[in-house]
């Protein structure tokens, strides 16, 4: 059995969620939880949301199956040509999207937020969405030279590629410092750089793809192949798309609550995403091109599913004993320390836009979020795992149901918490609270003002969003045992029994309030990863042994 390339999958995502770390680590110290903040966090999710839904997602579900099938008949003619007549739909079908969002995007952020009665933030929140709207097609033709590249199993660059992309940010954001440039200016300087990364993206993979795809020959007839593409694309968006949908149905919630609440929410997701990306979606994303190749092997594909289900619960079990035990130290090293570096360098202080009631809030949400980090690890091998096996209606009709599970019990919850802030480093509640349960909003000047101690609004959402996915997940892995008789042969209670006895340990070391950070963060790790990997290993799992297969 050929190796996945899961490891090389992983290695790329890992310089570029590295990369992104350290770009979020300046976002969050030149512009903290200000209306800004909130504007470009804004900004930002309709790119990514459309490269997820009109690239990675559709892509991945209707295009890479049918390519690398051709690929491994051998039938590189066919291959070729399907390619470049797919890259013509995505520039199209992309192009039209990009004027969509540009002409329209006053309403888009009228439809998403609530923002007109506060104009400024309602001029600059539409501008910053023209701006970072255009970049969505160079990252769509990036996710169709991923796809290429993948196939081929040249898996490295395309998942290092983001590096260009984060490090254009990282750049601009840095002559902003330099320049003292104001928070309005800083964003727009950010916002330009993520088309300019965009760009760069693209490019360093373009020309690998199209050495891989060569000239082709136009009298290959590919009408069965492009029919079968059709025919997956439509229930892809719906499967593939509404997952990423629901992704970030809770980010456009949070733009319903207190203003401080997206930019707050944004700033854990790199935290919470890094490992789904770091050995789900490697995982899922290498194992799908070689599950589609042997996917007439039902056994052999019920393999690779297990081995892919233990590799993902074995990393999952450390990270959500981490999120879960030593939020506060993870989330304090990773932003406070930049924060009070730049107030130092600057000579002013930043303890207004993020400060450490800021900091205890975003470590809520990152806890809220662990609580279903093992669901949504597990949950892309299992659907990739069906679409593999043709199987790509019924993960759509779950991704339907996620959304609308979403949607019920995160807007429910968020309206809960939001009445609940941290003031001092202490949680209470915002004066003239109602009783709850309730279906009250904030009072608008509470709301709008940037000033006002955090709110735990995005705590709600989390919480809704862990919930989600472990009903996604049930739903999935019932799905693929019904109708193609796999299930997943994991080792699931000796990775619970160490991840119950690695967040005690972290409970402890990583919250000592004579330790400074981020000692007490590095203290949690080798105690806690110590623990963790001795109880593995005592149940008789080598850790070390199942990453590396």
């Amino acid at each position: 059995m050929p190796k996945s390339g899961s490891n090389l999958v992983a290695a790329g995502i890992l310089l570029s969620r590295i990369a992104g770390l350290v770009r979020e680590q300046v976002i969050v110290a030149t512009l903290g939880a200000s209306k800004s903040a909130s504007a470009f966090r804004f900004a930002m999710r309709i790119p990514n949301l459309l490269q997820n839904l009109l690239g990675e997602g559709a892509l991945s579900a209707s295009f890479i199956p049918v390519y690398a099938n051709l690929i491994e008949k051998g039938d590189q003619a066919k291959a070729s040509k399907l390619a470049r007549a797919v890259v013509s739909w995505l520039v199209v079908i992309t192009s039209l999207v990009v004027v969509t969002f540009v002409v329209a995007a006053r309403p888009i952020v009228a439809l998403f937020t609530s923002w007109e009665s506060d104009q400024a933030l309602y001029d600059q929140a539409t501008q910053l969405v023209q701006i970072t709207s255009i970049g969505i097609g160079f990252l769509v033709v990036s996710a169709w030279c991923l796809g290429v590249l993948n196939s081929h199993r040249r898996f490295f660059l395309s998942y290092v590629a983001p590096v260009l992309w984060n490090f254009a940010q990282i750049t601009a954001l840095l002559i902003a410092i330099a320049l003292s440039l104001s928070l309005e200016d800083s964003a727009t300087w950010l916002a330009v750089a993520v088309v300019a990364g965009g760009v760069a993206q693209l490019l360093i993979q373009l020309f690998p793809t199209l050495g891989l795809i060569g000239s082709g020959e136009d009298k290959v007839d590919i009408s069965a192949e492009l029919k079968d593409v059709a025919t997956r694309f439509v229930p892809a968006v719906g499967a593939r798309g509404v997952v990423q949908i629901s992704s970030y149905i809770d980010t456009f919630l949070a733009a319903a609550i207190a203003v401080s609440a997206l930019p707050l929410y944004t700033a854990s997701l790199p935290l919470y995403l890094l490992p789904i990306s770091l050995f789900g979606f490697s995982i899922a994303a290498s194992e799908l091109a070689e599950m589609s190749r042997i996917s007439h092997d039902k056994e052999t594909v019920a393999q690779r599913f297990s081995n892919a289900t233990n590799k993902v619960l074995v990393p999952a079990g450390f990270v959500t004993a981490l999120y879960i035990g030593a939020s506060v130290a993870v989330v304090d090293g990773l932003y406070g320390i930049p924060v009070r570096l730049k107030d130092w360098i600057a000579g002013s202080s930043s303890e207004a836009i993020f400060g450490q009631d800021q900091i205890i809030v975003v470590a809520l949400i990152l806890s809220a979020f662990a609580l279903g980090l093992p669901a949504a690890m597990n949950a892309r091998i299992t659907q990739n795992t069906l679409y593999s096996l043709g199987d790509v209606k019924g993960p759509a009709r779950i991704a339907v149901a996620r959304v609308l599970l979403v949607l019920c019990i995160s807007s429910l919850l968020m309206l809960q918490f939001d009445w609940l802030q941290i003031a001092d480093g202490t949680m209470g509640t915002v004066p003239n609270v109602p009783d709850l349960p309730t279906l009250e909003r904030l009072p608008e000047e509470i709301r709008l003002d940037d000033s006002q101690p955090p709110k735990l609004g995005p705590v709600g959402l989390a919480l809704g969003a862990s919930i989600a996915s472990w009903t996604e997940l049930l739903l999935l892995r019932r799905r693929l045992k019904t109708t193609q008789g796999i299930t997943a042969l994991a080792n699931r209670r000796p990775i619970l029994l160490a991840g119950l006895g690695c967040l005690l340990v972290m409970s402890v070391f990583g919250n000592l309030p004579w330790l400074p950070s981020p000692i007490d963060l590095a203290l949690a790790l080798a105690l806690g990863g110590a623990s963790y990997y001795l109880i593995l290993k005592r149940s008789g799992i080598d850790a070390v042994g199942v990453l590396r297969s």
